[in-house]
């Protein structure tokens, strides 16, 4: 079958300027105030303005004289209003929309020495402000931070603690620039961080923020992408595509900064627009890119390339190409399995200050099959003017502006709800694959790099090539004695052969080259606990805490051996501290739920048994606490004996019928239910497994007891 291209996209709406109009205008000429005033300040002056990002202001009439004949070069040649993606793609979200009478004026007023007209009709700028209302939460950065002169963009970091008492879903987000601000700010991703690991980065940086171009302890929510550009209109996702925010993250909020001549104090507040539903629908994030690049010093057009076949239909959404300096061009295409070839975006005249996201005005369907493709161009030659290096060098993958990127991001939803998990499997072997040959690659450049060795085994070791990585972290090893990551991951690669002797030797081996290791610590502390030295592992919970206080798992951890020692309230009291980080970890909010079941806090306990459940379904330990309190609550408010019986037989159902406690949970429901006949034979099966299952001997006789109530016909009421 022969392969036939398509675009999805109408002609633009500027398709030239109509110069033989010329001749009429000059008899009738359009004015600044009447005519050039609107359409500057539609299309041009939320970034050609005072204290604006763009090099001079077009806000007032003896700016706009001063720039007459650039206006009109720039729209006859239509490269302004920006806009990167050619012609016959998309079409997309903020296209530029002057129309051709538009410009006609602008060259018109131009031409006939750009009169002002009548002054009483001129426009007062517009101050930037929510261009979609005002937000539902405003966070901002707490002190500005100075740009200083220079000639090369700065990336900033700076993290926004957010104020949350409960869960939120994010429609969409903007960005306001303090007045001022706008000079300095040219770009802005806002990232989501979970660690906390931010707030110790920035701690650590006298100034307000911290730099980096990439960060590895923020990201994206998962399938979306926010990144911010000025003049932008920001859009909100569309129903049932909201994203979790969380009460313990932070908003990083990062910067990408143009000096000028004089130092900019910049501050900047994001503002969030709450969805009242949660979504119905999960976008995913489908990432092609290329880790393996070495760019020979002085090639023009060094091309790499990544492709990824569809498992299951989607629409695309949003695309957000990235390279550095030396990126050319980028085509992203689409084979579709009969053959046709759809154009999903092409940029030929890269830009880096100009990079953006492109969201499409209506979802592009591709089907189960396509195969789709990213191309990318580099030029590392001296004719290059954005070249970093003079003269040019070999320049590698990497996160520096000295090293180049070729990645696009596409944010894409499953045409079947179903069909997600299958998607986001499929890709994280992809994403594995692109990984392991980077690393390689730079390896190959490289043998004695004891990260890349690290990190490629970290890669096998997710795959399952446990041979491979053992061989990786042995050279990580080798290579540098004192890194303590490697000794980490052999640890769990260790324990996935069920080596926990050796897993606990390189945990000791790890903490003694980083005492400040906290993951190190947290995991030791684990398997010491699985082989019985529970007063070592309280030591590592705790040293895992003081060098990270915002570590749920050690507060977890620590909880868990409270409540095994009886010690309900200091259990209760790290349970609460790990729900503080971790407010969606169900097995936290079940563990609370059993401590406050212990002290007989029943109504709270009912609420965190609840979360736990809603977040996880089949989370049995939940399902049966749960049941327990509906069945067996001294307060009628709580009890509902229809729903406990249907929660234990849920937990039944995922754990079988022979663990003690389930058969006395269950037992206590028929009882609430007046089934009693079911209800002692029930009891009875709990009484007999509990007999002869290690840690459950000790119930029998509370069992026996229950046993004698349901036989009177009672049921069992917690005392």
């Amino acid at each position: 079958m022969n392969s036939k291209r398509v675009y999805y996209r109408s002609l633009p709406v500027l398709i030239a300027v109509s110069l033989f109009r010329l001749d009429v205008y000059a008899q009738n000429a359009p004015t600044y105030s009447e005519h050039i005033a609107p359409i500057l300040h539609t299309h041009c002056v939320t970034c050609h303005r005072t204290d604006g990002i763009a090099p001079f202001s077009l806000d007032n009439f003896r700016d706009a004289e001063a720039n007459a004949e650039r206006i009109a070069e720039v729209v006859t040649s239509a490269s302004m209003p920006p806009w990167k993606p050619d012609p016959f793609y998309g079409p997309f979200d903020g296209e530029p929309e002057i129309t051709v009478a538009e410009a006609d004026n602008l060259v018109a007023w131009a031409t006939n020495g750009s009169p002002q007209g009548d002054t009483a009709l001129s426009l007062t700028p517009t101050i930037p402000s929510w261009t979609l209302g005002e937000p539902d939460l405003i966070v901002s950065m707490e002190e500005a931070y100075s740009v200083n002169p220079g000639d090369s963009l700065e990336h900033r970091n700076f993290v926004l603690p957010i104020d949350l008492g409960e869960q939120q879903w994010v429609r969409a987000v903007d960005i306001l620039p303090d007045r001022g601000s706008s000079a300095a700010i040219r770009r802005a991703r806002v990232a989501i961080d979970e660690s906390g690991t931010g707030r110790t980065v920035e701690a650590d940086d006298p100034l307000p923020g911290y730099p980096g171009l990439i960060i590895d302890h923020a990201a994206f929510p998962q399938g979306h992408i926010l990144i911010w550009s000025p003049g932008q209109t920001p859009t909100a996702e569309q129903p049932g595509l909201a994203w979790s925010l969380e009460p313990g993250d932070d908003l990083i909020l990062q910067l990408t900064l143009q000096p000028r001549s004089e130092a900019i104090p910049v501050q900047a507040s994001v503002g969030l627009y709450f969805s009242d539903e949660a979504p119905a629908l999960r976008p995913v994030g489908l990432g092609l890119n290329s880790k393996a690049l070495e760019i020979p010093a002085g090639n023009a057009d060094y091309v790499v390339q990544d492709r990824y076949r569809l498992p299951v239909a989607v629409d695309v959404l949003e695309l957000f190409p990235y390279m550095h300096y030396l990126g050319k061009t980028i085509e992203i295409t689409a084979s579709l399995p009969d053959g046709t070839e759809v154009g999903l975006l092409q940029i030929e005249d890269w830009d880096f200050n100009w990079q953006d996201s492109y969201r499409y005005a209506d979802p592009l369907h591709l089907p189960a099959g396509t195969s789709i493709e990213a191309k990318f161009t580099f030029d590392n030659s001296s004719a290059n003017p954005n070249n970093p290096s003079n003269p040019p060098v070999v320049v590698r993958h990497g996160d520096t502006m000295m090293d180049e990127m070729a990645e696009v991001l596409l944010q894409v939803l499953p045409v079947l709800p179903g069909d997600t998990e299958a998607l986001v499997e499929n890709l994280a072997l992809k994403a594995a694959r692109n990984d392991i040959i980077g690393l390689q690659a730079q390896l190959r450049n490289n043998e004695n790099n004891a990260v890349a060795h690290n990190d490629l085994g970290v890669r096998y070791l997710d795959i399952g090539q446990l041979q491979l990585a053992r061989d990786h972290f042995g050279q990580a090893i080798t290579i540098d004695p004192n890194y303590a990551e490697p000794h980490f991951n052999l640890s769990s690669l260790l324990l996935a052969e069920n080596n926990t002797q050796g897993a606990i030797e390189e945990l000791r081996r790890a903490v003694e080259i980083a005492p400040d290791y906290a993951e190190a610590h947290n995991n030791l502390g684990g398997l010491l606990a699985s082989v019985g030295l529970v007063d070592d592992a309280v030591i590592y919970y705790r040293l895992a805490i003081q060098f990270n206080p915002r570590h749920s798992e050690a507060l977890y951890n620590l909880g868990n051996v409270m409540l095994s020692r009886g010690l309900r309230v200091a259990a209760i009291q790290h349970y609460r501290d790990a729900l503080s980080y971790a407010p969606n970890d169900a097995e936290v909010h079940s563990n609370l739920a059993r401590a406050l079941t212990d002290q007989n806090e029943l109504d709270e306990a009912v609420v965190h048994y609840q979360r736990a459940i809603d977040i996880n379904p089949e989370l049995a330990p939940a399902l049966i606490g749960l049941a327990w309190i509906r069945a067996t609550a001294p307060s009628a408010n709580l009890r509902r004996s229809a729903e406990a019986l249907m929660l234990a037989e849920q937990t039944v159902r995922l754990v079988g019928a022979e663990h003690p406690e389930v058969l006395d949970t269950l037992a206590a429901a028929y009882a609430a239910q007046g089934r009693f006949d079911d209800a002692v034979a029930t009891a009875q099966k709990a009484a007999a497994a509990a007999r002869v299952t290690p840690g459950y001997e000790s119930t029998a006789p509370a069992i026996d007891e229950r046993i004698a109530l349901y036989i009177l016909f009672k049921p069992y009421r917690i005392p």
